[in-house]
């Protein structure tokens, strides 16, 4: 594993379903500007805190949420660019970290979303991650149920590869390091529900689909304008048909919805929740 290290050092350097969307809290404002006093007993909260790599997915899971029918589902966010969004970074920072126990002093959190990667988890050899597990200890104290998600990004940077293949390089060693970490986290609590969120499989598969021309018609380049591309700037910003692969991976993985359930998709030519059902399903 220590081997691997160096992949994931470099990973943070530094809108709509067939017009059926935008059944959230209309006239409520910006998901990152709710505050905990937003909280509500009778919702399913979920709570994201991380960088832009997993910012954009949770902004758009309540609309996916209502979309499916969980009508209940309500979003909160805790957002710091690039790698003060990691795990330790957002522990470490006393700010950030007393808004994130905020919202779970609220004892209303239902899920808690979290971001790799962590110094220390690139360092330990994708071993341990303390912040996850401080992080962790305090949410299940505030709320014994609570569920704890682990989503892994893609490599930042995709200019930097000549193709999919070479994009994607070791990310499957990354994500098993992670998807590791939290069968130890369950068990380390008692058999908590712990499960991870793999989007970054949807940045490789659309943009070895992009190269195999296979998406003519949605994307015109590999980067560029956000709804033509798969990336919008040099950094790997995800682009719209990237957030509405990615999002319908998260609804699966928060709600159990097969993104083959959701309504057609009138934007993309690509059947998109075919590309996310088989990444869920570990057939890409």
């Amino acid at each position: 594993m220590k081997g691997h290290a160096l992949v994931l050092a470099i990973l943070f350097l530094a809108t709509s379903l067939s017009g059926c969307l935008g059944l959230g809290r209309g006239g409520e404002g910006d998901i990152t500007d709710r505050t905990p006093s937003d909280v509500r007993a009778e919702e399913y909260n979920v709570l994201y805190i991380g960088h832009s790599f997993g910012r954009r997915f949770a902004d758009q899971l309540e609309e996916y949420a209502h979309t499916a029918g969980v009508s209940n589902h309500a979003q909160y966010i805790v957002f710091s660019g690039g790698a003060s969004g990691a795990p330790d970074a957002l522990w470490d920072d006393a700010a950030d970290r007393e808004r994130i126990k905020e919202f779970l002093d609220t004892g209303e959190i239902d899920v808690l979303v979290l971001i790799c990667c962590s110094l220390e988890f690139i360092g330990s050899g994708l071993q341990t991650d303390e912040a996850v597990w401080n992080f962790t200890t305090y949410a299940v104290a505030q709320n014994p149920n609570v569920r704890i998600g682990l989503s892994m990004p893609w490599k930042d940077f995709p200019g930097n590869y000549s193709n999919a293949s070479e994009h994607a390089t070791d990310a499957d060693v990354a994500f098993d390091g992670w998807a590791s970490l939290g069968h130890n986290l369950s068990a380390d609590f008692d058999g908590l529900d712990v499960f991870t969120i793999n989007h970054a499989l949807a940045a490789y598969e659309l943009r070895r689909m992009f190269e195999a021309g296979e998406l003519d018609g949605d994307v015109e380049q590999l980067t560029g304008p956000k709804p033509t591309s798969v990336f919008t700037d040099e950094k790997g910003h995800a682009g719209q048909i990237l957030l509405d692969t990615g999002t319908m991976m998260w609804l699966e993985a928060v709600h159990g919805v097969a993104p083959t359930a959701m309504p057609a998709f009138t934007e993309w030519e690509a059947d998109i929740r075919d590309v996310a059902q088989r990444l869920v399903d570990g057939d890409a």
